[in-house]
């Protein structure tokens, strides 16, 4: 069942003054990522705890983009404007890049989630949003490269799996699994190839160099040559597994385009079936015009993006929708907007996936008359 609360503070404000480093947990599942740079392109250092001891189980995870015709890689740095922060809950962290390096063409947002799934086994889900904020289309390389010291030790890692799932593990008999989907091209090596070909000066695709391999293991994923039209969004997800199969995970796909670069729909919280306790999502929006008209409207199918009431292109179906929510009510004072989703305990919603998109009133839009999103899917997943 839907709640929807006026002010966006209870549930999705951040801490007034945040760390460098930022910490998630769930149960004894724990992350840390590290600080951004705003010169290095070295990736971001993290740590992975997953049982009461907490021993760390990873040394480094981050994500790097690379725009058609640029001579190398680049990793999110803190360049421009990039805000960052926690929920109170402490189980989800993001780190908005407003305009990536200052160039005008795309903003990105990284949304991390972790839930544990027992005493010494669970998920995190690492997943960027890119979105091309410029009026030309931008063809765009990604990747998300990661550096696993299973129980704090290297060089005696031995992984399996495919192009896209990597299955790592040592001596301890703890198996960590690095999962992307709809990616391109993979590769695996050890410390610190990888990291050179993503850091170096030069242009790098990975070589589709898979497992199995014994040894210090890094892995990174690849979406390549992806091409994004004006305003156009699209999440590219990597799901790291400690000692679970994760069969189903929750997944938070945008996609579509907008008709500009001004407000966002966003979830902060993966949505996790749960028999044991009751878990809730968010649907919710910022960077809208504050203290203007919306509406978030919610449906059971996408919709190909048709024009279908003059000036709005329908993301979502209408002839599916679920309802409409905020309906003639306002942005709060600082732009945003949030629905609340209850998950009542019923296995039969596993895999039930909904589609939303966010309609406000501004007279600045190109039509005259009000701005939309892209559109997003959330699907409820089960560990």
């Amino acid at each position: 069942m839907p709640r929807t609360l006026d002010s966006c503070a209870a549930i999705l404000a951040f801490a007034a003054a945040v760390p460098a480093q930022l910490t998630i947990a769930d149960g004894n599942m724990n992350l840390v990522t590290g600080a951004l740079s705003p010169t290095s392109q070295s990736p971001c250092t993290l740590q992975l705890r997953s049982d009461a001891v907490q021993i760390n189980h990873a040394f480094e995870h981050w994500w790097y983009y690379r725009i058609a015709g640029d001579a190398q890689e680049f990793a999110l740095r803190n360049v421009g404007t990039v805000t960052q922060g926690i929920t109170p809950t402490s189980d989800h962290l993001d780190r908005d890049f407003m305009n990536v390096d200052s160039r005008g063409l795309l903003r990105a947002s990284l949304d991390m989630d972790i839930y544990d799934a027992g005493p010494a086994s669970g998920v995190a889900i690492s997943r960027l949003t890119v979105m091309n904020i410029s009026a030309s289309p931008v063809t765009v390389n990604l990747f998300c490269y990661t550096d696993l010291d299973i129980a704090g030790t290297s060089a005696n890692d031995t992984a399996t799996g495919t192009g896209s799932r990597h299955f790592v593990t040592d001596s301890s008999g703890v198996q960590i699994e690095l999962r992307a989907f709809g990616n391109d091209r993979s590769d695996v090596g050890a410390y610190p190839t990888i990291r050179n070909l993503l850091t170096n000066t030069a242009v790098n695709n990975l070589g589709n160099t898979l497992p199995p391999f014994t040894g210090d293991y890094t892995g990174a994923f690849q979406w390549q040559d992806k091409t994004f039209q004006p305003f156009e969004q699209h999440t590219f997800t990597v799901l790291i597994a400690v000692d679970t199969a994760a069969t189903l995970p929750p997944l938070v796909e945008h996609y579509g385009r907008a008709n500009g670069p001004f407000g966002e729909i966003h979830t902060q919280t993966c949505p996790l079936q749960d028999n044991s306790q009751v878990r809730m999502f968010s649907i919710a929006t910022k960077g809208a015009l504050p203290n203007t008209i919306y509406g978030t409207v919610i449906s059971f199918a996408p919709y190909n993006g048709a024009q279908f009431i003059g000036g709005l292109e329908f993301w979502v179906d209408p002839f599916a929708i679920i309802g409409v929510w905020g309906a003639g009510g306002l942005t709060s004072p600082t732009g945003s907007t949030l629905e609340l989703f209850v998950i009542p305990s019923s296995p039969y919603l596993t895999g039930l996936a909904v589609f939303s998109q966010h309609f406000y009133v501004d007279a600045a839009a190109p039509n005259g008359f009000g701005y939309f999103t892209p559109g997003m899917m959330t699907r409820i997943g089960k560990l």
